[in-house]
């Protein structure tokens, strides 16, 4: 039964549009839903009338709505209104944005990580250089790596950098260029196959020991910060999705806040034992919810502001809202913005009005207003009857009003509610005690009231010898 259920899930799987919305069910499998998201159009450099973007890397959108394109093979940033029409052209004076990887906008200065240059610049909007950060003079960077690739800043002055070949986490460096340390790491999960290998370490000798693997952390493949000061990150690889933390929420300290103790699977559930998911760019929007971009098949995977994944959409093609060079993804407001940097273009997405519920509703929900989130999620279910979550959600939002008997109906809907479940059963048995309790308290006491007539009367007759 497992096999044909497993073969069906990927039947379907394969035949899902490019671009259809999909979420995985209580079991696992993925499943087509109500569309999210719809691709409305895309930007590009003929369309603005500056000429094709030409190798574009990364895209970033600030505090006041402007979008920064970062057009390498222009030589240029260019910049968009919030109804993405152009604002103006940036060219920076002094360097060749050649090979820059990353970029990162606010209070109109522009912080561009340069590979090549082994630079992090930070340039105005008329394209001058206010100011250069280098490798700093820290003994805690002997012998590290110094090739920035990504680029975030926060409000007091401190950058955070993403350099090739780093295993360390974030690069942290001051306003006045100190270095102040590593920030996030990810750390390695030993499964049962790594501490297998690593026993087997001690019984090996030197040149087996060379040719056994080194257990290092996984390098960030890219992050982003939301309004509240948290920063998120993905990793491009795992060999264990379960349980690794592809994506991470990072408070100030640099700890994940999301809870370890369920398992998440990132992205694609491993099919066969591969994990076909490669993240490549994350962005978090004004609510907490973020969106995961899988570099290797366009998908977009959206999460709320737990990390729980709600669906995904994109894909792969040539069509309007699927890639075939998907290199960053952001937020403008409730739009989507994905770079595609083969056919060097922009595609925005916009939320239907089944993605608005679900953020409203998760956004209730997910803040313990289980109540005033019901309606929403009523109507979530006339458009898609199987939403697991929207029907566990509706069990909270009765069971919080004293309808436990409804609640379990709602919560037998939804094969995620299985603690849920249990716990609303727990009291009704808990209520109707509590409703017979008199009823059954009388027969207990008329059936304790038998038994000692009984056994008195046995007694009688044991003396009498009649018995």
């Amino acid at each position: 039964m497992k096999k044909i259920i497993a073969l069906l899930a990927a039947l379907l799987c394969l035949s899902l549009p490019a671009s259809a919305d999909y979420r995985y069910n209580g079991f696992g499998e993925p499943v087509a839903t109500a569309r999210s998201f719809t691709a409305v159009g895309a930007v590009n450099g003929t369309a603005l009338g500056i000429g094709d973007f030409k190798s574009p890397s990364d895209v970033f959108a600030d505090e006041n709505g402007l979008v920064y394109i970062l057009d390498c093979g222009n030589n240029r940033v260019v910049v968009l209104n919030n109804d993405l029409t152009l604002n103006r052209e940036v060219r920076p004076e002094g360097f060749d944005l050649g090979e820059a990887g990353g970029l990162y906008a606010a209070g109109g200065l522009i912080y561009v990580a340069h590979a090549g240059d082994e630079k992090i610049y930070v340039i105005n909007t008329e394209g001058e250089t206010v100011r250069e950060i280098s490798r700093p003079d820290s003994p805690l960077l002997e012998g590290a790596a110094f090739t920035p690739l990504k680029v975030l800043a926060d409000g007091i002055g401190t950058v955070y950098m993403l350099s090739a070949n780093s295993t360390q986490g974030a690069y942290m460096i001051g306003a006045d260029n100190s270095f102040l340390g590593f920030f996030g790491r990810n750390d390695v999960v030993l499964t049962f196959r790594r501490m297998m290998e690593l026993a087997s370490r001690r019984f090996a000798s030197d040149e087996q020991r060379e040719t056994m693997q080194n257990f290092i952390p996984v390098e960030f493949a890219n992050f982003d910060v939301d309004a509240d000061g948290f920063i998120y990150t993905v990793t491009s690889y795992s060999e264990n999705p379960e349980q690794d933390e592809m994506i991470k929420k990072l408070n100030p300290m640099g700890d994940n806040v999301l809870s370890k103790l369920s398992a998440r699977t990132w992205g694609d559930n491993p099919d066969a034992g591969a994990y076909p998911t490669s993240f490549a760019d994350i962005a978090a929007d004004e609510n907490g919810f973020s969106y995961a971009l899988d570099g290797a098949s366009g998908k977009i995977f959206w999460y709320d502001d737990n990390l729980s994944q709600i669906c995904a959409f994109g894909g792969s093609g040539n069509v309007l809202g699927a890639f075939t060079g998907p290199t960053a993804v952001e937020t403008l407001d409730s739009r989507v913005l994905v770079l595609d940097n083969v056919k060097n273009s922009v595609t925005v997405f916009e939320k239907t009005r089944f993605g608005e519920l679900m953020t409203e509703g998760r956004r209730l929900y997910n803040s313990g207003y289980f109540k005033e989130s019901k309606d929403i999620f009523r109507e979530i279910i006339t458009m898609d009857p199987d939403c697991d979550f929207a029907w566990g959600a509706l069990g909270a939002a009765v069971y919080e009003e004293g309808d436990a008997a409804l609640a379990k109906e709602y919560f037998e809907r939804s094969r995620t509610a299985a603690e849920k479940y249990s716990e609303v059963k727990k009291q009704l048995r808990s209520t109707w005690m509590k409703e017979h309790f008199a009823l059954i308290f009388g027969g207990v006491i008329a059936l304790a009231l038998i038994i000692i007539a009984a056994s008195k009367l046995v007694a009688a007759k044991l003396k009498e010898g009649r018995i």
